[in-house]
């Protein structure tokens, strides 16, 4: 339970109501729980968009206003790790300059491009997904989250750690595959019952697989780029993750 607190305490901006003592081996074992933290940012954009739901007609509106709550939900934390990957691999230098890069806290050109691209990728898919496919944005909302996190899961058991030193490495040093198979099995079990609860197709499913494959290859492409995977590789999976889930979703619905 103290490793599952300090995970909230660090992924996210929620008041969890008590300061537990940090302990970086207790965190490192808890990355198996990672999806659980995908379920309680899930349920409440999930709520955010039954409350805003007698208010808001526009569905471009509804998508902003629910990126923009998952934003301060997560204080930017992992789009901050996607402009850095960004800016590092794709400055096309050596591995060390790429993680200085990727250290450096200034948003370069790649990082705020990327940025660019995933808000606009994130709220027209939201609004396509929930205009064309029948599936409404709280429902997708509240089953994105986990699959994404179950990614970071993914790449912690599937590369090495690309520094000596660094909050990450926690995370590396204590994720294997006993861990991968918990953090699935929360997701299979999360994703399958709000298809149960909501009448979605089981074949929704399917996406966990898919995103975890991606996320495997995406682990070892970091291990060829810089030696391994970071804090900001990290953080960039769970927002693509988002973002390719969402699409094979909304690939899945047009079939």
């Amino acid at each position: 339970m103290k490793g599952i607190l300090l995970l909230f305490r660090f992924m996210t901006r929620l008041p969890i109501g008590v300061d537990p003592k940090f302990d970086s081996d207790e965190l490192g074992k808890s990355m198996k729980f990672f999806p659980v933290i995908g379920m309680i940012i899930g349920l409440i954009l999930f709520g955010a968009f039954w409350l805003l739901y007698t208010v808001v007609y526009s569905p471009m509106v509804m998508a902003v206003l629910l990126v923009t709550i998952e934003v301060i939900l997560t204080g930017g934390l992992h789009l901050d790790g996607l402009a850095d990957t960004f800016d590092g691999i794709f400055s096309y230098r050596s591995k060390q300059k790429m993680l200085d890069i990727m250290k450096d806290s200034r948003l370069g050109t790649n990082g705020g491009l990327v940025l660019i691209l995933y808000f606009m990728l994130k709220v027209v898919l939201l609004v396509e997904i929930s205009e064309f496919a029948g599936l409404n944005m709280g429902i997708l909302l509240l089953i994105v989250p986990v699959i994404a996190r179950l990614n970071s899961v993914v790449n912690c058991a599937s590369a090495p750690y690309a520094r000596s030193t660094g909050m990450g490495k926690t995370f590396v040093d204590h994720t294997n595959a006993g861990g991968v198979a918990v953090a699935t099995v929360l997701t299979a079990a999360f994703v399958g019952g709000a298809a149960y609860l909501f009448g979605l197709p089981y074949i929704i499913l399917i996406v966990i697989p898919i995103i975890m494959l991606l996320g495997f290859f995406y682990a070892k492409l970091m291990t060829r780029k810089i030696g391994g995977i970071t804090g900001d590789t990290l953080g960039a999976v769970v927002e693509l993750s988002e973002i390719i889930a969402m699409f094979v979703i909304y690939i899945l619905a047009a079939v």
